[in-house]
C-alpha cells in the first residue's frame, strides 16, 4: 500500500483520539495531581453541574477552608478548618465557579490538606480532618458528622 493510504490512516486516527479526548469529561479522583499539595486551590463540579466547590489551602483566595453553592435553588456553604460552616440562602450568596475546573464523578473524593469532599447523586459532603462539616443539595444544606 502506498503513503498516501498510511498517511490517511494516521490522520483519521488522529483525529478521532482528539475528538475522543475532548468528548470525554475530565473527572477528578481523590489525590488529584491537580488538588494534593497544601497551598494550593482547587475546585470541582458535580456531575449534574448543579453544585460547584472549591477547597483553599494556603492562602490563595483567603483563610483555609471550603465553598460549596448550588445554583439551584441558589444556596452556599462555607466552611473552615474545625469543620464549622456557614450557610447563606438567595443569589447574593453565589460566586462564580473557577474556569476549567473539573467534575468530581459520584462515588468520588476530592481531598486536599485537611480537607475532604465526596460527590454523591444525592449532594456533595464537603468535611474538615476531624470529619464535622456539611452535605450541600437540592434539598438544603446539613450538618454532616
Amino acid at each position: 500500500m502506498g503513503n498516501e493510504f498510511w498517511r490517511g490512516l494516521r490522520i483519521g486516527a488522529t483525529a478521532i483520539a482528539l475528538v475522543g479526548s475532548v468528548l470525554t469529561a475530565p473527572s477528578a479522583l481523590a489525590d488529584d495531581s491537580v488538588c494534593t499539595t497544601v497551598g494550593q486551590y482547587c475546585g470541582f463540579y458535580s456531575p449534574s453541574r448543579n453544585i460547584s466547590c472549591e477547597i483553599n489551602t494556603g492562602g490563595r483566595v483567603g483563610q483555609d477552608g471550603v465553598y460549596c453553592q448550588t445554583g439551584s435553588p441558589p444556596q452556599s456553604a462555607t466552611m473552615d478548618n474545625s469543620g464549622t460552616f456557614q450557610s447563606c440562602s438567595g443569589v447574593s450568596c453565589l460566586g462564580d465557579a473557577a474556569p476549567g475546573i473539573p467534575m468530581l464523578a459520584y462515588g468520588k473524593t476530592m481531598a486536599l490538606g485537611q480537607f475532604k469532599c465526596l460527590s454523591e447523586e444525592s449532594g456533595v459532603t464537603c468535611t474538615a480532618a476531624g470529619g464535622r462539616g456539611f452535605t450541600i443539595s437540592r434539598s438544603g444544606i446539613a450538618t454532616a458528622g
